[in-house]
């Protein structure tokens, strides 16, 4: 029989070659440092709406329901809500259950990274000052203490930033959202509710969240990056996605399964058995 050429180029059209997984995650990866970057470029932009928006939302505008919304929502970066979420990963997604070590690294090492950073920067929290006296320029003063003069007398529920509960929060949307893709949007809601919920009680500024959620994506990066900690988590991971067959194995399969039909000059040229005679 012989090949339709318009079939056969169907089939090549129809598994037209596509980025290996490795070019995918390197490109993922790219994309997740320079998310990071951008969003902590936007922390001085943000710092000019700072004053404006913490008097706003200390006049309480909100509904009473909204505001409990809100609350609520900040399970999802605390010690329970997490515990919860990769509680419910082992019980209902089991073959997802090799991320949980990943999903875990996420949640309490993006809290440790923003912890260790309020130690060095010295900024109080909105609820702390009264912001009908405080002008537009109190919120450009960043106070830094890199020799540590002020550790013993650390706390973190007086420093601003940044947020440990939203840089949790976004890294571990980060893990969620590749562990399990058909929730990804509602990750993302519960991820802007904790940002929503800090501005709405007065515990940060905007620009402490920006500074938040750039710590967090970093710190994404650092655990999925190959090079750095991906590598052990990687590891731990046993099913491994098969490489995708080059366009060369493809187009070669293609040419197997429709082999080319005789030529009419070959039919003619064939020797034909003799005739007898019929007498």
């Amino acid at each position: 029989m012989s090949s339709d050429p318009k079939s056969e180029h169907q089939a090549l059209i129809s598994i037209s070659p596509r980025p290996s997984s490795e070019e995918a995650e390197r490109f993922g990866m790219a994309s997740l440092l320079w998310v990071a970057c951008i969003t902590m470029l936007l922390v001085p932009m943000a710092t000019l709406l700072d004053m404006p928006i913490a008097r706003w939302f200390a006049a309480r505008p909100l509904p009473e329901i909204v505001g409990d919304v809100l609350d609520s929502s900040l399970i999802y970066a605390h010690g329970s809500g997490i515990a919860l979420i990769l509680v419910g990963v082992l019980l209902l997604a089991p073959r997802c259950r090799w991320h949980v070590p990943r999903l875990a690294a996420l949640a309490l090492g993006g809290s440790a990274v923003s912890t260790l950073t309020k130690m060095f920067v010295l900024r109080p929290r909105p609820n702390s000052l009264n912001l009908d006296m405080a002008g537009n320029d109190y919120a450009w003063v960043w106070s830094f203490d890199w020799t540590l003069q002020h550790v013993a007398e650390f706390d973190a529920s007086t420093r601003a930033f940044p947020s440990a509960y939203l840089a949790t929060a976004t890294a571990l949307t980060v893990g969620l959202w590749v562990v399990l893709p058909r929730g990804r949007w509602l990750f993302a809601v519960l991820c802007a509710g904790t940002l929503l919920q800090r501005l709405y009680c007065g515990a940060h500024f905007l620009s402490d969240l920006f500074g938040s959620a750039a710590i967090g994506l970093w710190w994404s990066f650092v655990c999925y990056h190959p090079r750095l900690m991906g590598t052990l988590f990687d590891k731990m991971e046993p099913e491994r996605r098969p490489r995708r067959r080059s366009w060369i194995d493809l187009k070669a399969d293609i040419a197997a399964s429709h082999p080319p039909a005789p030529s009419q000059s070959a039919e003619a040229e064939s020797p034909q058995p003799p005739s007898r005679k019929v007498a």
